[in-house]
């Protein structure tokens, strides 16, 4: 387990079996996005993972920065071969995370229209 105590943003991350979860406490937001990536890489690299879970019901703030860091980190664990999922999300997150459609579009759907060679794409 990781941990950052310096900071009102904390991940602990564990491993369990072939799943990866990221617990978030606190507020996400430009000033520790850099924590989250640092603390959830690991699992989407790791070969031996094949999900990737992020737990959310710790926190109480996200920003526009944290919903672009959970699609960055969406993205990567698409790209690498991991299932993504979102737990526990409380309802002033949800709300932030509904209003900007982020619960209703599907990885590899993000990922051909935004990431893959142009000649590549495909919406279908």
């Amino acid at each position: 387990m990781t941990a950052s105590e310096t900071s009102p943003f904390t991940v602990r991350t564990q491993r369990s079996g072939t799943r990866f979860v990221a617990t978030c406490r606190g507020e996400m937001d430009l000033t520790t996005c850099e924590l989250f990536f640092a603390a959830v890489l690991p699992g989407i690299t790791d070969h031996t993972v094949d999900r990737v879970s992020i737990d959310l019901d710790e926190l109480t703030f996200m920003s526009a920065s944290g919903l672009r860091s959970l699609l960055l980190v969406l993205c990567a664990a698409h790209y690498n071969g991991k299932s993504f999922d979102l737990r526990n999300t409380q309802p002033p997150v949800r709300r932030v995370l509904d209003l900007f459609g982020f619960t209703t579009f599907k990885a590899g759907l993000v990922w051909d229209a935004t990431m893959s060679p142009e000649e590549g794409r495909s919406l279908a």
